[in-house]
């Protein structure tokens, strides 16, 4: 079967090595012998985005990153990714600079710290009003840290609170 052959393809390319990492999680997509892959591809879908695996265009909602995809669904666990892609989708209605490796990179750990202080309404308002590529910017010169994540989390923590006016902001609570 068609399932068959994707699987297949993807067990053989991975014992050469030579298969890029969206094209090795598009042949498990489409064999459905990974539930993770198929869940993250679910929730990308159901939050009004395409992930595409081969052939990126470029187009609004469209995700190119197939690594920090993967490792924000890991960090967050489905629920959480959820809405992590909501906020991202509500804050910057799919620009492709929005859709970067460092703003899921960023938005994951920003999501896991802050998961039950952070009111999503407060956070699209706020971040809308940022630029993706001023987040992108400012956490590719900051080299206070090695660990890129923490770089563009800190900018989004940054950028949430600078737009508070009279209310409480949220405490800075990164380890590292």
């Amino acid at each position: 079967t068609y399932e068959q052959e994707a699987e297949l393809y993807y067990m053989l390319d991975q014992t050469r090595g030579k298969l890029r990492l969206g094209h090795a999680t598009k042949a498990l997509v489409e064999s459905g012998a990974n539930a993770e892959i198929i869940d993250v591809k679910q929730r990308v879908e159901d939050a009004g985005f395409t992930w595409a695996l081969d052939r990126p265009t470029g187009e609004p909602f469209e995700i190119s990153t197939t690594r920090a995809v993967i490792n924000a669904y890991r960090l967050l666990g489905g629920a959480a990714f959820s809405r992590m892609l909501g906020l991202i989708a509500g804050a910057w209605h799919g620009t492709p600079n929005s859709l970067k490796a460092s703003i899921f990179s960023g938005m994951a750990l920003f999501v896991k710290t802050y998961e039950t202080e952070l009111v999503d309404q407060i956070f699209i308002k706020r971040l809308s009003a940022v630029d993706p590529d001023e987040i992108i910017r400012r956490g590719k010169v900051d080299f206070s840290t090695n660990k890129a994540a923490l770089r563009f989390a800190r900018v989004i923590l940054s950028k949430y609170n600078s737009q508070q006016r009279g209310g409480r902001k949220l405490p800075y609570r990164f380890k590292g």
